[in-house]
């Protein structure tokens, strides 16, 4: 028969059971980790990824990064509009091109720009001239908020049609046309020789 003699200092021998029993209250157990404690670190870097994911989309897509000679596709001229997107400028949709683009506080060049003012970090303005060539009809022209549509020129609802394009800043280009309306720009340089419905 064999026993088993306490280790020196009192200490029971490791893997024996304790004389006394387990300590009062059972066995200790191990803090338990909630299910959902992730989300307090997730829901934040999914915050910041959508965030940067969506100033990146309108950097490429929207005005963000717009400059002069590009075109946009403009639903409407007002504040509640959904913003313009980029277009290429032999696109059926970009109905304008950028002029120019100015600080927030500044003015457009001389001329008939259209303009689509930007605030935040980086307040800016587009000056917008309307992007036609000679022979294009327009509905929506004559509105004050709508977006330019191109459309055909035997459309009953086309309210202008473009009579003399011309690469000069000069009303008297026009001189000689059925024009009932005119719309100069200086940058770039630009006539518009139109026949309006009206």
């Amino acid at each position: 028969m064999t026993t088993s003699q306490p280790a020196p200092g009192g200490q029971m021998p490791v893997g024996q059971p304790d004389a006394f029993g387990p300590p009062p209250g059972g066995q200790p157990t191990a803090p338990k980790r909630s299910k959902i404690g992730w989300l307090r670190f997730a829901i934040p870097v999914l915050v910041v990824v959508i965030g940067g994911g969506l100033f990146l989309y309108n950097h490429f897509t929207g005005t963000g990064s717009a400059q002069a000679g590009e075109c946009l596709s403009v639903t409407e001229f007002s504040r509640t509009a959904d913003e313009p997107k980029k277009a290429d400028c032999g696109a059926q949709e970009a109905n304008v091109k950028i002029g120019a683009r100015v600080a927030g506080d500044e003015s457009c060049p001389e001329g008939d720009y259209d303009t689509i003012s930007m605030s935040g970090r980086m307040s800016y303005k587009l000056c917008l001239v309307v992007n036609v060539k000679q022979g294009d009809c327009l509905k929506g022209y004559l509105s004050k908020t709508a977006g330019y549509q191109k459309v055909s020129c035997t459309d009953p609802a086309k309210d202008a049609e473009m009579v003399k394009v011309a690469a000069v800043s000069d009303q008297a280009t026009c001189e000689g046309t059925e024009a009932t309306g005119v719309a100069t720009y200086s940058t770039p340089p630009t006539t518009l020789c139109i026949k309006t419905a009206k």
